[in-house]
């Protein structure tokens, strides 16, 4: 599932928690690439701070001031992640990772194409990572994508950005 502030992929992931077989990966923004400063991969590149009241991984400077992030996709732009989150990485519950956004155009023109479902721009993020994904598990594995918006309000963003 992609994870901005973390709400939509902890929906899925709660309810199998204690399922040790259900694997749990979420996706986040890598922007333009996790090594430049134009992401917004709090998990991945992030650190522990304190947020809106919370302590979580976060974006912040070594002043501790939140810094500013990048991403394709307004609901994953988000310089923090839920605490729930943050705990699911530490205990090693989840594991997570991150997608650019040429790659998470490339999983909305995929979904668009094979099946005819057209994702938010935040679903495609974990859409591009099962190319990945799918060099990493068993041949029968199932394997559960949560999308979690209409891709029609991206569409904008998507015909601008893929030069259609």
């Amino acid at each position: 599932a992609c994870v901005g502030g973390g709400s939509n992929a902890m929906g899925m992931f709660y309810p199998f928690y204690k399922d040790s077989k259900v694997k749990f990966i979420g996706v986040e923004a890598a922007g333009l690439g996790i090594r430049t400063q134009e992401h917004a991969a709090t998990l991945v590149r992030g650190g522990v701070g304190i947020l809106h009241g919370f302590k979580s991984n976060l974006l912040e400077d070594r002043d501790g001031q939140i810094k500013s992030t990048h991403s394709i996709s307004a609901g994953l732009d988000y310089p923090g992640v839920g605490p729930e989150h943050a705990y699911y990485k530490k205990t090693g519950r989840a594991v997570y990772t991150a997608v650019k956004d040429i790659e998470a155009l490339r999983g909305f023109k995929m979904l668009s194409q094979l099946e005819g479902i057209i994702p938010a721009l935040e679903s495609a993020h974990a859409v591009a990572y099962l190319k990945e994904l799918s060099r990493k598990i068993k041949k029968n594995s199932i394997v559960v994508v949560c999308l979690s918006g209409r891709g029609d309000k991206d569409m904008g963003i998507v015909t601008k950005k893929l030069k259609i």
